[in-house]
């Protein structure tokens, strides 16, 4: 396995925070580097294994945020805690990759981001139908098949 790019953001802070993938925006980011955290973020994008997590965490990470395609296991949570680890949060709506046994025997509390695409759910379902009702996609064939006169 070759080893994967991070970039380290406030190095210099107090707390020391993993995070598996690139996130979104700043906000998140800023937020963590103004509360004095150093935040590591894994610019692959591969899946990362449970080992290269554990071995990023190292003796020393204050928490972390991982994603859904990431098996977050009992053995990765009771790495996170022997190195200090205080919290996990899950950079998605569910929760079905971690183990959250694992994570309660390690005393991880887990956090995720539920309801943040109930409206894209929706907006996509309505958009669906009305592709359908107007079947957008045959006529997309169509014209795109010459057929149009």
């Amino acid at each position: 396995m070759a080893p994967k790019e991070w970039t380290v953001l406030n190095p210099a802070g107090s707390r020391r925070l993993v995070v598996t993938k690139h996130l979104p925006g700043t906000r998140s980011l800023d937020i963590l580097t103004a509360a004095d955290s150093s935040v590591e973020i894994c610019q692959s994008s591969d899946v990362l294994t449970p080992d290269e997590i554990a071995a990023r965490i190292g003796d020393t990470c204050d928490g972390a945020i991982g994603q859904l395609t990431e098996d977050w296991n009992a053995d990765l949570f009771a790495k996170l805690s022997a190195a200090g680890g205080t919290a996990f949060s899950n950079y998605a709506v569910g929760y079905n990759n971690v183990d959250v046994a694992g994570a309660t025997a390690a005393g991880i509390p887990v956090g995720n981001t539920p309801g943040v695409l109930t409206e894209t759910t929706a907006e996509m379902a309505i958009s669906l139908t009305f592709s359908a009702g107007r079947r957008v996609v045959e006529g997309d064939r169509f014209m795109r098949g010459g057929q149009y006169e």
